[in-house]
């Protein structure tokens, strides 16, 4: 299963976003933030039960004060929280109500409704239904082409992505095109964009390993060391994203046969849950 890329930031969407002439200004809200500040720490330590906890409660509180605004936001929280714990139910019941929210608030051409659109996409794909994850991407795609600057890292995460469904329904061509985009936004991050080139570069692995390019292992292998180079570099910041990745990785590198890399990026991951 290819890689998704999913990260903090890439998930927030909507907070303190409600226009002050809406009618649901004066609506009662939810803590949104401090919901938020809880469900970071208790990914920080790998606690992704009590994170799980946490939305479910504050999902119903919302939906039972009609905190729409709210809603949406925990509701694309919910779409990456439950791939992480591979809870189908919970992702496809969020992507459904998170798409009625969010055509219903007028926010599907900002940034902040794209990246919903993209967390949404996400989920489709990650359980099973990457045709149905095309069009959600595309849309994506056009707003954030629109709205961000050039070589914004937000693009990285959803070329990865596309490209992933891409290859998923036989589009080859366009995959690699994707995935050699997403690379190209990555880099040019430095430190901020080294789990994103490790986690794209893995999927440019299994990619070539699914196809019969007459170079097929020569390019698993670089792609490989393009991962690790970028997982080593001394300024990745070792912190709750790089473990997470780590552990995404590491059963791949040792797929392919490269076990000391699977072994280090074990060993870090653990490293940074004792001390979180």
């Amino acid at each position: 299963m290819a890689l998704e890329r999913d990260e903090y930031e890439e998930k927030r969407c909507l907070l303190n976003m409600t226009d002050p002439e809406d009618k649901r200004a004066n609506t009662e809200r939810i803590p949104i933030r401090h919901v938020i500040d809880k469900l970071d720490r208790a990914l920080a330590h790998g606690d992704t039960a009590e994170g799980m906890r946490l939305l479910d409660y504050w999902l119903r509180e919302a939906a039972a004060l009609g905190d729409e605004d709210g809603e949406l936001s925990l509701a694309s929280e919910m779409m990456g929280l439950s791939r992480r714990t591979n809870e189908k139910d919970k992702g496809l019941a969020a992507v459904a109500r998170g798409l009625e929210l969010l055509e219903k608030s007028g926010l599907s051409d900002t940034v902040s409704g794209a990246t919903v659109l993209l967390n949404a996409a996400t989920t489709k794909k990650h359980f099973g239904d990457a045709a149905g994850a095309l069009p959600l991407y595309s849309r994506a795609e056009r707003v954030y082409l629109a709205r961000l600057p050039a070589g914004d890292g937000r693009l990285g995460g959803l070329y990865n992505n596309y490209a992933s469904s891409l290859a998923e329904t036989g589009d080859r061509k366009k995959a690699e095109e994707y995935y050699e985009k997403a690379l190209a936004v990555m880099e040019q991050l430095g430190a901020d964009g080294r789990t994103g080139v490790a986690v794209t570069s893995v999927n440019l692995a299994d990619f070539y390993a699914t196809g019969d390019d007459p170079d097929r292992d020569e390019k698993i292998n670089a792609a490989l060391e393009r991962a690790w180079t970028s997982l080593d570099a001394p300024d990745a910041p070792r912190d709750g994203e790089y473990a997470f990745v780590a552990s995404k990785c590491a059963p791949a590198f040792s797929y392919y046969g490269w076990f000391f890399a699977a072994a280090e990026l074990e060993k870090r991951m653990r490293e940074i849950h004792e001390r979180n």
